[in-house]
């Protein structure tokens, strides 16, 4: 898997753990899909799913 390909599934199951124990509406950026995500944010996600990555292999 790519860095932009894990980042993109870190966004998704955020998102998804967002709906699902964040009480009420949450605010629309804690929500915005992948197409429409600002460059920071989706580095931000690269940034995290390497993190991740890299633990794994430990």
């Amino acid at each position: 898997m790519t860095t932009t390909e894990g980042a993109r599934v870190f966004r998704e199951a955020w998102i998804a753990g967002v709906h699902k124990h964040f009480p009420g509406e949450p605010k629309p950026s804690y929500v915005t899909p992948w197409e429409e995500t600002p460059e920071w944010e989706r580095e931000a996600s690269g940034a995290v799913y390497e993190q991740v990555r890299q633990s794994s292999l430990k």
